[in-house]
């Protein structure tokens, strides 16, 4: 067991003695302290980082990869397999770019789960677990279990930078739940492909000095010193909110991470002046600058009219030349073994293609990449019948996804989590990791 001041200590006897800390009278801060002390008691001493890329709408596995050259037309559709850095491993023509560099990531090519719905398809792509009663769709807060970043703020460690980093915008389904706010993402607003792009809230106001906001950090200590037990939840929420603008406003190594005008114009262009490119090259910069979970938004593939022509000229070509050029800087940069990248959708496309040259929701089967952190690369792991419809070899549900990535991280999939009334809500509902590709 790890001790704490000379303590051994387990999971039930550090609740204990947060607990004890708070009737004892210490302040918010201070508990706030010791609950930084037992998640750091319980986190991995492995700095691995995620970016998390999420292609919203579903990605058409078919055209994408796993294709099946050997169906109907109506089925097969108008991409074709090519061949790739690494040998008996087929993906798109849609794909040139990201084909040359498949030996840095394996296919999981059995995702499986029953929500055809996209918003929850997102909550269990996010979380883990099924979605139960209500509307998941929507830019909203409406986790019914952690999600994965969530996860990661409460059981990881943490820097200089907020630990969970959402851009550009709050992505469905990336909200903490039960565990509250401070474990939510800091949300940059802004697409960092435009040119005005800027984040809020990491500098002082203008007309704010600073000895006028050291006095505002001493009355909020003040403030602070009022009983734990009687402060309101949002209070103590809004004090954690307080702390991390003000961490982010006085860092100078935080605020440039977010600057991403300090790369060179050449290193944008190899991303992409795009949204993804440049959401891509700052989570670069975000993680080595030690945030430990970025999610990026990548939309948006929800191609039920004009599927190929969607994919050839919107949505494949920024796709292509991003995702290339975030794997080749972090192994140039000696990140790729530190950092693991997820491109994930929340379902598949349907095998038929429908009247308007489009494909709808299916969710029974559909790819995901892994790649980095010292992931077992240059695989495909599953496999799905003659029309990509079914999988045939290997189910991997979103449960398996989720235990395999928190694994990699270094956070124990199988850790109990507890509800403010104090109710057991297990991390992970069940899933097992995907051993094939655990290095």
């Amino acid at each position: 067991m790890k001790r704490i001041a000379g303590l051994k200590t387990s999971a039930n006897d550090r609740r204990t003695f947060l607990k004890a800390g708070a009737l004892a009278g210490l302040s918010l801060g201070e508990v706030m302290h010791l609950q930084d002390v037992c998640r750091a008691e319980t986190a991995s001493d492995e700095d691995i980082n995620c970016i998390f890329i999420f292609s919203l709408g579903g990605m058409p596995h078919q055209d994408m990869w796993d294709l099946k050259p050997d169906a109907p037309a109506e089925i097969r559709g108008d991409c074709h397999p090519i061949s790739t850095s690494v040998p008996g491993i087929q993906i798109s023509d849609l794909l040139p770019k990201v084909s040359k560099v498949v030996d840095k990531f394996a296919i999981l090519r059995s995702l499986t789960h029953g929500d055809s719905d996209h918003g929850r398809g997102f909550h269990i792509m996010m979380t883990g677990k099924k979605a139960g009663a209500g509307d998941f769709n929507g830019n909203q807060n409406n986790n019914q279990h952690p999600c994965l970043g969530s996860m990661v703020a409460k059981l990881g460690k943490t820097g200089a930078l907020p630990p969970y980093i959402s851009v550009p915008n709050f992505l469905n389904s990336g909200g903490p739940s039960f565990l509250g706010a401070s474990y939510g993402p800091f949300v940059i607003e802004a697409d960092p492909a435009a040119p005005e792009f800027q984040v809020r809230d990491i500098t002082l106001p203008a007309g704010v000095p600073r000895d006028r906001n050291a006095r505002r950090q001493a009355a909020l200590r003040a403030i602070n010193q009022v009983d734990p037990q009687k402060a309101a939840r949002p209070v103590r929420s809004l004090d954690d909110f307080y702390q991390k603008a003000f961490g982010l406003m006085t860092s100078k190594k935080a605020q440039e991470a977010f600057q991403i005008e300090r790369e060179s114009a050449r290193t944008r262009e190899t991303y992409g002046m795009t949204s993804i490119g440049q959401c891509c090259l700052l989570g670069r910069r975000l993680v080595e600058s030690g945030c430990r979970f970025v999610s990026i938004e990548n939309g948006h593939w929800d191609t039920h009219r004009k599927n190929t022509y969607s994919l050839r000229e919107l949505l494949c070509p920024s796709f292509d030349q991003a995702i290339p050029a975030l794997l080749n800087d972090l192994e140039q940069r000696g990140m790729l073994d530190s950092t693991l990248v997820v491109v994930t959708t929340e379902f598949g496309r349907t095998p038929q293609i429908n009247q308007l040259a489009g494909r709808d929701h299916w969710p029974n089967a559909f790819s995901v990449l892994l790649a980095g952190a010292g992931a077992k690369v240059g695989q495909v792991i599953g496999a799905t019948d003659k029309r990509a419809a079914e999988v045939s070899d290997r189910p991997i549900t979103p449960q398996d996804l989720t235990a395999t990535i928190l694994r990699v991280l270094g956070i124990d999939h199988s850790t109990v989590l507890h509800t403010p009334i104090g109710r057991p809500v297990p991390l992970v509902d069940g899933g097992k990791p995907v051993w094939e590709v655990l290095g």
